[in-house]
C-alpha cells in the first residue's frame, strides 16, 4: 500500500502586533483657555473681599506711577538719568528723568505729578462709587460696567506695552511691594541679586540701585520687552510662571500664587523648595484674585483673546 502523501498544513503569516498607543502627553501648563474660564468663573472669597481691595487701594493703585514709568522705560529702551531714592508713593515725587536713545538730551516722563497730594481718584468723577463688600459696577451696553465711566484703563486690544498692572503683581509675588528690593527675585538693592539670576541688574554701575533701574533690568532679562501682546492667558501663565508649575504638573490643582482667597483654591502650598504639604494654607492673596477684583471695579479691563 502506498503511503498517502502528507500535506502540511498552510502556515498562516504571522500578524503583527498592533502598535502601542502612544501615550498623550501631559501638559506642563494650564491652556489659554482654561486659564480664561478660571478667570472668568472666579469668586473672591467674600470675607477676603476688604483685605483685596486694601491691597489694590494702598500698593496697587497708589504706586501706579512707578510702575508705568517702568513700563515707559522697558518700551522705549532709556535708562534712568541721575539715579536717586524715592518714596514708595508716586504720589510725592517728581518723576525721573530717562534717556530713551543714547546721545538724546533727558526727557521727563509722562503724566507728571502735581507737588501738592491729590486724592487717590482724582481723575474720576465727584463722587466716587462705594467699593464695599457688596458693590457691583453699574452695567452698560458693552457689558464694562463703571469702568467706561471712569475713563480707565479701556483697552480691548492688547498692545506691546507691558501693562502697569502685570508689573504691580510680579512685584507683589517678588518683593511682597518693598521697593526696597530687586524686582528678580527679592533680593535687597543694596547689592546685586544673589540668588538666580544673579548678578544682576546690568545697569554700568555699582550697587546700591534704584528699584526701577533694576525692574528694567529684570522684564527685559524676562524678554518681556519683546512681547507683542499681552491678552489674560499669557498675563496669568506668566504671573504663575514666576513661582513655577508644580502646583498643575504634580499635584493637579490650581496655584494659589494665582488663586488664593477664591473658590479656586482650598489647600495645598509648597512651604519650602521641594517640600509640598498639603493640608498648609496659602495666606498671600492671589495674584490674579487681585487682577480680578480690579476689574470687579472698573479700574482695568485685559484683553482676552
Amino acid at each position: 500500500m502506498k503511503k498517502k502523501k502528507q500535506i502540511s498544513p498552510t502556515v498562516q503569516p504571522k500578524q503583527k502586533a498592533k502598535p502601542k498607543a502612544k501615550p498623550k502627553p501631559t501638559p506642563s501648563t494650564p491652556s489659554d483657555v482654561e486659564y480664561q474660564q478660571l478667570f472668568d468663573t472666579c469668586v473672591i472669597t467674600t470675607a477676603k473681599v476688604a483685605e483685596v481691595d486694601k491691597i489694590i487701594d494702598e500698593k496697587v493703585v497708589a504706586n501706579r506711577g512707578r510702575y508705568e514709568d517702568i513700563s515707559t522705560m522697558v518700551q522705549a529702551g532709556g535708562v534712568l538719568e541721575q539715579p536717586r531714592a524715592f518714596s514708595t508713593s508716586s504720589m510725592f515725587r517728581n518723576r525721573p528723568y530717562y534717556n530713551a536713545f543714547s546721545g538724546a538730551a533727558p526727557q521727563q516722563l509722562a503724566n507728571p505729578v502735581p507737588t501738592v497730594p491729590e486724592p487717590l481718584f482724582q481723575q474720576w468723577p465727584t463722587r466716587p462709587p462705594d467699593f464695599s463688600l457688596g458693590f457691583k459696577p453699574q452695567s452698560n451696553l458693552m457689558g464694562l460696567g463703571y469702568m467706561c465711566q471712569l475713563a480707565g484703563d479701556f483697552n480691548p486690544v492688547a498692545g506691546s506695552r507691558i501693562p502697569w498692572y502685570f508689573i504691580a503683581c510680579v512685584h507683589y509675588l517678588e518683593c511682597s511691594f518693598s521697593f526696597k528690593k530687586h524686582l528678580h527675585n527679592g533680593d535687597p538693592l543694596t547689592g546685586y541679586t544673589v540668588q538666580v539670576p544673579a548678578g544682576r541688574p546690568k545697569v554700568g554701575h555699582p550697587p546700591p540701585f534704584t528699584f526701577e533701574e533694576s525692574a528694567v533690568d529684570a522684564l527685559k532679562l524676562m524678554g518681556f520687552d519683546k512681547v507683542t501682546s499681552w491678552k489674560l492667558p499669557f498675563i496669568l501663565r506668566k504671573l504663575e510662571a514666576y513661582n513655577g508649575f508644580g502646583y498643575f504638573k504634580f499635584h493637579h490643582m490650581n496655584s494659589p500664587y494665582l488663586w488664593s482667597y477664591s473658590n479656586h483654591y482650598t489647600k495645598g502650598k509648597y512651604v519650602k523648595d521641594g517640600k509640598f504639604d498639603k493640608d498648609a494654607v496659602s495666606a498671600q492673596t492671589g495674584s490674579a484674585v487681585i487682577l480680578k477684583r480690579m476689574e470687579e471695579r472698573g479700574l482695568i479691563y485685559i484683553p482676552r483673546f
